[in-house]
């Protein structure tokens, strides 16, 4: 009985351990400009609830989900959608972005600061932030319109 304890003591451990440290993570403090040069957004700190999705014109998941990231953020008053486009000319993102007709709002990230700063090694990534400017969840991967309204859904609402 005493080994079983400490086995589930060392289990319990190791858990705790491994536990999700997503609240923890902060926003690094920089202003990106927004595509097309119309001012400045503010990634860090308390404004709104927002959804900060990275792509990259090279990234072939990414293209495939941005449509989906403009469809729900025409239907969401709630949580922000933010396009960060990550390391492209203001002017290949651009072109990406009429290509497939997106009317999100996209800022650009030239030297990548939301993504080293919170370790993110591949794209898309999308990054879930409270109206008090805390991270919720970071998701890597690809996201489905049904899968980004279940995760808002969840976080959110």
């Amino acid at each position: 009985m005493r080994r079983l304890l400490l086995v589930v003591a060392l289990l319990l451990t190791f858990m705790l351990s491994c536990a999700s440290t997503e609240s923890l993570i902060e926003l690094p403090d920089v202003e990106l400009e927004r595509l097309g040069g119309d001012g400045t957004y503010a990634i860090a700190g308390p404004g709104e609830a927002r959804a900060l999705n990275l792509w990259a014109t090279w990234c072939a998941p990414c293209r495939a989900e941005l449509p989906a990231f403009d469809a729900v953020a025409a239907r969401t008053d709630d949580v922000a959608i933010i396009g960060v486009n990550v390391g492209d000319s203001g002017n290949d993102a651009a072109e990406l972005v009429d290509e497939l007709g997106l009317s999100f709002d996209q800022v650009l990230d030239p030297n990548a600061a939301v993504q080293r700063a919170l370790k993110i090694t591949g794209m898309p990534a999308t990054i879930f932030v409270d109206a008090a400017g805390e991270v919720l969840q970071v998701h890597n991967g690809e996201l489905t319109e049904a899968e980004l309204e279940q995760l808002l859904d969840e976080l959110y609402r």
